[in-house]
This record gives C-alpha cells, structure tokens and sequence, in this order.
C-alpha cells in the first residue's frame, strides 16, 4: 500500500486546521465596530425622569454589549451629565427635580444622547422629543371583580389636561420582560377600566405588582405606576422537574446524541494521531 498520498493528506489536514486554528486565536481588527444605540425615556412610578442608553454591536453571531463607552446626554445643547456604559452595555441618566429643561415651542423636551466614537468604535447618537405627562391608577373591587383604573393628564396652561385617544396597559412584571394583562385606548375625560384576571400567578402570599404604563409612546415614551397588591393566586411548592426542552434538565436522547457525535469528533482526531505516528515509524525502518 503507497503511504506517500496518505502522509500528504494529513499534513495537509493537519496545516489546515493549524491555521483556522491560529486565525481564531489571534482575531485581526480590520474595520472598527459600527454600534447600535437604543435611546430610551422612562418616567417611573416615583415620577423620576429617566434617560437610558444600550449600546451594542450587532453581529452574525447575536448582539453583543459595548461596555466602556462614554455617553453625554443632552437637552437640546447643554449636557446634562457623561455617563460610562456598563458590562451590559447600558448608561443612564436620572433628572435631577432642580433640573431646568428647555422645551420647544409645542411644550416637548428635545434629549439627545451622544458618543463621539473612539479608536475602535464609530461614533453614534440618538434624540427623543417627549411631553410630559402624569398616570394615576386605581385598584378597586366591583361586584366580586377586580377593576384596574387608568387616567392620564398632560400640563396645560390652566392646569391638566386629559390624555384622549392613547394606547395605554395594564402589565404585571415577569423574569425578562412585562406580561400584557390588558390595552386600550384612553376615552374622552383620559380613562380606561380593565378588569383584572382570577389567575395571575403572585408569591406565596399571593402578592403581585401591577403596572399601569404607557409602553414605548411615540409621544411620552415609557410611564408607569406600579403596585403591589394580594390579586395573585399563591404559589404552590415546587412540583418535580422533568426532562423536556425548556427544563434544566435535557431530554435523554440530547444528552445520548450529543456524547456520540462527541466522541465521534474526538475519535476522528485520534486516528489522525495514530496514523501520524505509524507513518513516523513506517519512515524510519525506510530509513534503517
């Protein structure tokens, strides 16, 4: 049997993957990263104003946090406070009660987030023109049911004014996100009543937070009240953990397919070995 073709084969085999090798160990910076900025506002149940920043780059392989980034945020021209991104990418700034904020002339503030770029990331930057406006809830029981009661008001110059007309929520929070309970819009006089449902699940005692918010507005963008009341059903002891896809614990035939195609990946790289020394011993007895 001709060895030369084979011993060919493998020191090819063998260079090949010695240079992707050394091509992901030693990543070349070719073009500098062209990030994503996500300028958000939030007014929280506490009536805080509050500017927030998520710088990320997007790639092939998912979106990654930028942290280290240095963010102003400004209201029209005057900078209001530089603020580093965190290990998550995000910065933000609360306003300060003292804070006077210049608005334009339909009443609305003009925020604008910068970053002026640096050696290995381009400069970007985001605005937001937001009116304020102020949420009330309400958490009552009527006739055996639970009625949540939204109003929202806008300042005036004789004092507020009814919001009409806006989509707003009711939400209770979740691990990563916010569960819809119910939407709608805002009537004439700025309300709007939803009931409340039976089987939301609360903490032991059966408490829970409901939030009344207007998500993302075009105009306002995030407000919302908060509060915790005994709506919930209580949470029961834990019941045992099965095997599935959405448990911690994978299914049998995962773990099975996964330790073959493993061992098969290292089998592979273990013939290669073998045949690398046999060829080695083959070229030495040649050689005697």
């Amino acid at each position: 049997m001709n060895k030369v073709p084979l011993k060919q084969t493998l020191i090819t085999l063998l260079i090949i993957l010695g240079t992707v090798s050394n091509a992901s160990a030693f990543p070349v910076q070719e073009t500098k990263i062209s990030p994503y900025m996500l300028f958000t506002y939030l007014k929280d149940s506490d009536s805080r104003k509050i500017l927030q920043v998520k710088m990320t780059n997007i790639t092939q392989t998912g979106e990654k946090p930028l942290p280290g980034l240095r963010i102003g945020f400004y209201n029209n021209e005057n900078l209001l406070e530089e603020v580093i991104t965190d290990a998550s990418g995000n910065a933000a700034h609360i306003i300060s009660d003292s804070t006077i904020l210049l608005k334009a002339d339909d009443g609305s503030w003009f925020f604008t987030a910068v970053f002026d770029g640096d050696s290995i990331t381009d400069a970007t930057s985001g605005e937001l023109s937001i009116l304020d406006v102020d949420i009330e809830m309400k958490l009552t029981e009527e006739d055996g049911e639970r009625i949540v009661t939204l109003s929202a008001t806008a300042p005036g110059a004789d004092g507020p004014v009814p919001v009409k007309g806006e989509e707003i929520g009711v939400y209770v929070p979740r691990m990563f996100s916010l569960l819809p309970v119910s939407t709608g819009l805002l009537d004439e006089n700025g309300f709007f009543r939803a009931k409340f449902p039976e089987n939301i699940p609360g903490d032991s005692l059966g408490n829970l937070t409901v939030i009344g918010r207007f998500n993302e507005n075009y105009f306002y963008g995030s407000v919302e009240k908060r509060e915790v009341t005994a709506w919930g059903t209580r949470a029961e002891k834990s019941s045992p953990v099965y095997r599935s896809l959405w448990s911690t614990l994978a299914p049998k035939w995962m773990v099975v397919t996964l330790a073959i195609m493993l061992l098969g990946v290292w089998g592979h790289y273990t013939l290669v070995v073998i045949n690398l020394i046999r060829i080695k011993k083959e070229s030495r007895k040649k050689k005697d």
